[in-house]
């Protein structure tokens, strides 16, 4: 009979969060997790067989995190708004798994429109199209130009460079949020 398994998959990932929540992903290693678990790695690679394993499960957990701060952005007056502040608090309040999210080395796309391609923000597309009025092209464009400025600010936040009240960046992307509409909005009437 096989020996009961006493390290669980969920525990393995718990402590590998915590570790890159204090660390870093540069900081997560078998070695540092079996410390905690006080464990063999044995158990470690019996459940991930390697690192880049744990490293993807590990990641997918952050993204789902992650997720819980977006959907609740979406209850802000302005939902849109509220994905950005909620965007910026994630890399405020978890800067270690904000730069694994968002600051990776593996991360690369070769045109601002790419970022946005995914099924998820075509709802979001929809959704400033739906408030502002604007036609699918310049709903993207917005969407593209406010997300630089929101991952501006909170790369900012995630490394120490800068910080700012929350009052402040509301702010911030109200006032850009409104003059891009502007903007698309007059060359709209132009094409018309």
């Amino acid at each position: 009979m096989p020996p009961k398994i006493k390290i669980k998959e969920d525990a393995i990932l718990d402590v590998a969060l915590e570790i890159t929540r204090k660390s870093g992903i540069k900081g997560l290693n078998a070695r540092e997790i079996a410390k905690i678990l006080d464990c063999s790695i044995q158990p470690i690679f019996r459940t991930f067989q390697n690192m880049d394993n744990l490293k993807t499960a590990l990641y997918q957990n952050v993204e789902d995190y992650y997720n819980t701060y977006m959907l609740a952005g979406m209850n802000h007056r302005i939902p849109f708004l509220g994905m950005g502040l909620a965007y910026i608090r994630f890399a405020s309040e978890e800067k270690n798994l904000f730069k694994l999210l968002f600051m990776s080395e593996s991360i690369a796309v070769d045109n601002p429109m790419d970022m946005i391609s995914g099924d998820d923000n075509q709802e979001v597309i929809e959704l400033i199209a739906g408030m502002t009025g604007l036609n699918q092209e310049h709903s993207k464009k917005l969407f593209v130009d406010i997300w630089l400025l929101t991952h501006g600010i909170a790369s900012l936040v995630a490394t120490n460079h800068c910080q700012f009240s929350h009052q402040q960046i509301e702010a911030i992307l109200m006032d850009a949020f409104k003059g891009y509409l502007d903007l698309f909005t007059k060359k709209e009437e132009e094409q018309s």
